[in-house]
Parts: C-alpha cells; sequence; structure tokens
C-alpha cells in the first residue's frame, strides 16, 4: 500500500530504517546503539501512522527517557500533574550493599560499645559456626519481623527507603504509608549478649529526632507512626528491663507530635529457634 500523504510516508521510512537498525544490533559492537536508534524509529513510526495527540504524547516521554535525566522527566511530569507534594520530598530504595554494609556498621557498633562498658563480660553471638553470619542474621530476622507488622496493618512495608528533601535525607528500614499516617520502622537486631542498652536507648533518641524532622515534610493531616523493633535473644529480666529504660519515650514522642511504639520479639518468637543463643 503506497502512502497517501507526507506524514504517512515519512512513518514508513521511520519504520523501515527502524526495522534496518534491528537487524544492524545483530552485530555485537553495534547492539547497544542500534537497538536504541531503531526503537526511536518504530516509535516514530507508529506515532505517526495513529496521528493521536495521546500518542504523540506518549512518545515524547519515552524519547526523552533516552536522551535525558530520568529525575528530569519526573518533575516535568510532577509539574504537569500539579503534584505540589513531589517537590517537598523524594523518595528512593537503599541499595543492598548499602543495607549490608550500614547492618554491618551497626552491629559492630552495638559490640565495640558494649565491650567498652562491660569490659568484662563474655560476648556470645547467637547463631553458631554452620547458621548464617550476624548481617545476613539481622537481615533474616529483620524480615521475620516486618511480615509480622505488615499482617497488622495489612499492608506491605516498603524496605529500606531513603527520603530525600531540600536540606535533609532520612534512611529508615521501613516504611508504610496509610491514608491517614505513615508508618516509620527501624528495627535494631542484636544477636549477641549482654544486652547493649545504652547503645541502643542512645538509638532511640536519635530515631525520635529523625521521625521529627521527618514529620515536617508530611502533610498537617497525617499522623507519624515510629514504630522501634528489637530482635534478640532476650534472657531472662533483659525485656522488663528495657520496657522500663524506654517507658519514657512513649510520652516523648507523644510531645513531639509522634506515637512511639516498641516491639520486642526473640528468634524463636519469629520462627527462628535455631537461631536462638546456645546456653552452652
Amino acid at each position: 500500500m503506497i502512502p497517501s500523504t507526507l506524514r504517512e510516508g515519512i512513518a514508513a521510512v521511520a519504520i523501515l530504517l527502524g526495522f534496518i537498525s534491528v537487524i544492524a544490533s545483530f552485530r555485537k559492537k553495534w547492539m547497544s546503539h542500534a537497538l536504541k536508534v531503531g526503537g526511536l524509529f518504530l516509535l516514530l513510526g507508529l506515532c505517526l501512522f495513529s496521528d493521536s495527540e495521546w500518542s504523540y504524547l506518549a512518545g515524547i516521554f519515552i524519547v526523552a527517557t533516552a536522551v535525558t535525566r530520568l529525575d528530569y522527566l519526573q518533575n516535568l511530569i510532577a509539574i504537569i500533574r500539579g503534584n505540589k507534594d513531589y517537590f517537598d520530598y523524594k523518595k528512593e530504595f537503599v541499595s543492598h550493599n548499602e543495607v549490608f554494609e550500614q547492618k554491618l556498621k551497626e552491629l559492630k557498633g552495638f559490640q565495640n560499645e558494649e565491650r567498652q562498658a562491660r569490659d568484662d563480660a563474655e560476648m556470645v553471638i547467637a547463631s553458631p559456626h554452620t547458621q548464617p553470619e550476624p548481617v545476613q542474621l539481622a537481615l533474616i530476622a529483620e524480615e521475620f519481623a516486618f511480615k509480622k507488622i505488615e499482617r497488622a496493618y495489612n499492608k506491605p512495608i516498603q524496605r529500606h527507603i531513603r527520603i530525600i528533601g531540600d536540606s535533609q535525607q532520612f534512611e529508615f528500614d521501613g516504611l508504610i504509608e496509610l491514608a491517614d499516617a505513615c508508618v516509620v520502622c527501624t528495627s535494631k537486631i542484636i544477636p549477641h549478649s549482654p544486652f547493649p542498652f545504652e547503645p541502643v536507648v542512645h538509638s532511640v533518641d536519635r530515631l525520635l529526632q529523625q521521625s521529627f524532622d521527618y514529620k515536617k515534610l508530611l502533610p498537617d493531616n497525617k499522623k507519624l507512626i515510629v514504630t522501634f523493633v528489637i530482635v534478640n535473644s532476650f534472657e531472662e529480666g533483659v525485656k522488663n528491663e528495657l520496657k522500663e529504660k524506654l517507658a519514657d519515650y512513649k510520652s516523648a514522642g507523644a510531645s513531639l507530635g509522634i506515637e512511639f511504639e516498641l516491639l520486642l520479639f526473640s528468634f524463636a518468637e519469629l520462627g527462628l529457634y535455631s537461631l536462638e543463643k546456645s546456653e552452652s
């Protein structure tokens, strides 16, 4: 069929060039660029043949992803949609390597601080040699704890989120966005004994301050719930002592407009029986 208009002629030529570029991509050294060029030509041809303003608009954004930065497009879409809240903060996922490094640093920090406070105490790792290393154990236990929280809220947790504001950025182990509230989840998995009370209390102080700063980014009608999760083997009396030390943080959080929730799980309560500390 011969094209009846100049637009259809250009569309036919574009599609032909697209197929030629795709064929050229069979050459390994041309593959990346030839596929991209071929895709753009095919897209141009299809948009011209459809002759629809919606296809032209979609085509503009698709082509733009190949030639400009993604954050520029996100800003442009937010402007078109009139999404003012988008510019208050941006959200991204923390990479797996960063999560691993953070957990490793945290575990080492807890052990080092507690050793300085109790030099005569023996540090015992909860997992035997045949079980995962402490960082893997921390990630497994965190996942099991988060599953319990997800069942309570009947909504999935966004794992390891970075919130980027104008002048600050925040990192949370988990985030649940509800219609009227945001739930920030922070986990402290401590696979050793004795329990490091002081470092944990200090981490609650930092968490509440960070959460208060994050709350300023939220709409006024959204409340902020901070869920602090601790997983340990919890030797006798540790849970009660820990609850006493953290009892005041519920009222401290309320004074900041934050609802503070403390969740304590043993490895056995999460179903990780084989990872409990050996009593030998």
